[in-house]
C-alpha cells in the first residue's frame, strides 16, 4: 500500500489525469440523467422539467453533500481570496449549465458532447480577438480543422432546419465552461477544491431559484430520486475537477476530457438506443485531434516564450 501512496503523492500529472477522468465520468452520468428525465416525461405525457429547474435542484441537492465539510471546518472555511472571480465563474457556469441541459433535451448525447468540444477552439479564437494573443500557423490550422469537424457533426441538424438553433446551444455552453475553467485554474492556486465546489453549488442555486419559482413546476414523485442523485454526482464531479486543476496544467489535462464523449456515447447506446452516426464519430475524432494539436502547440509556445 505504501508504494502506491508514494507514487500517488509523487505523480501530480497522474493524479490530475485520474481526477479529470473521474470528473468527466460523473459529468457523463449527469448527461444521461438529464436526457432520461426529458424523454421519460414525454413518454408519460408530462412536460419535461425546464433546464434551469433541473440545474437548480441539482445544485441544491449537491450542496447537501458538502454541508458536513462546512460544519467540520467552520465559517472561516468559506473565505475566498477572489470573491469577484468566484462570482464571474458562477455566472458563466450557471448560464452554461442552462444552455447545456437545454441541448441535451433535444439532441443525442454523442452529438451534443461533440459540439461542446469546440470550447477550447473558441477560447483560442477569443484570446486572439480580445487579448491580441498570437495564434501562429500551427495553432491556426488546428482551429480550422476543429471547426471543420464541428461542421461535419452539425450538418445533419442544419440541413433539416429543425435543430439548427439547438445545434448552437452546446457551442455556447462550451464557451461559458471554457471561461469558467480558466478561472478555476486561477482559484485553485489559493482556494481548496472543497471551497471552489461549495461556492459553485451554494451560489448557483439562488441564481437559478427565481426562474424556477416563477416559471418552473413541481417535480413528479418519480423525478425526485434522480434529482437527488444528480446532486451527489455533481458535487463529486466538481470536486474531482478542482482537484485535477490543482494537480496539473490545463493543457496537459485537456485530452483526458474526451472520456466524457466515450462515456456519453456508451450511455446513449445502452440507455436510449442512440447509435452515433458515422458523421458524428468522424467529426468527434477530428475535433479531438485538433484539440490535442492545439494544446501541444500551446505548450510548445509557452516553453519557447520562457527561453
Amino acid at each position: 500500500m505504501a508504494p502506491i501512496v508514494n507514487f500517488w503523492n509523487d505523480s501530480p500529472h497522474f493524479r490530475g489525469a485520474s481526477w479529470k477522468i473521474t470528473s468527466f465520468l460523473c459529468f457523463a452520468a449527469i448527461n444521461g440523467i438529464v436526457r432520461y428525465l426529458s424523454q421519460t416525461a414525454e413518454l408519460v405525457g408530462q412536460t419535461p422539467l425546464p433546464a434551469y429547474e433541473v440545474a437548480f435542484f441539482q445544485n441544491l441537492f449537491g450542496l447537501i453533500f458538502l454541508v458536513p465539510w462546512v460544519l467540520q471546518n467552520g465559517p472561516n472555511s468559506l473565505k475566498t481570496h477572489f470573491p469577484a472571480l468566484q462570482i464571474c465563474r458562477i455566472t458563466l457556469s450557471a448560464i452554461g449549465v442552462v444552455l447545456w441541459y437545454s441541448a441535451l433535451a433535444y439532441m443525442p448525447l454523442a452529438q451534443a458532447v461533440t459540439l461542446m468540444f469546440l470550447g477550447p477552439l473558441i477560447t483560442a479564437v477569443g484570446a486572439r480577438l480580445f487579448l491580441k494573443e498570437h495564434i501562429g500557423k500551427e495553432r491556426g490550422m488546428a482551429i480550422i480543422i476543429g471547426f471543420f469537424g464541428g461542421a461535419i457533426v452539425s450538418h445533419t441538424s442544419f440541413t433539416t432546419g429543425v435543430l439548427s438553433f439547438v445545434s448552437l446551444l452546446p457551442v455556447l455552453a462550451a464557451t461559458c465552461f471554457s471561461g469558467a475553467t480558466l478561472m478555476i485554474r486561477r482559484l485553485a492556486k489559493v482556494d481548496s477544491p472543497q471551497l471552489i465546489t461549495t461556492y459553485l453549488l451554494f451560489f448557483m442555486a439562488p441564481a437559478l431559484f427565481l426562474p424556477t419559482l416563477f416559471y418552473g413546476h413541481f417535480p413528479a414523485p418519480w423525478q425526485w430520486p434522480w434529482l437527488l442523485m444528480m446532486g451527489g454526482i455533481a458535487a463529486s464531479a466538481h470536486f474531482c475537477l478542482s482537484k485535477a486543476y490543482a494537480s496539473a496544467e490545463i493543457s496537459y489535462l485537456i485530452p483526458y476530457g474526451f472520456t466524457k464523449w466515450f462515456a456519453s456515447a456508451l450511455i446513449g447506446v445502452v440507455a436510449f438506443v442512440e447509435i452515433p452516426s458515422f458523421w458524428t464519430c468522424l467529426g468527434a475524432f477530428i475535433i479531438m485531434g485538433a484539440i490535442i494539436s492545439l494544446s501541444y502547440a500551446e505548450a510548445r509556445r509557452r516553453v519557447f516564450s520562457y527561453q
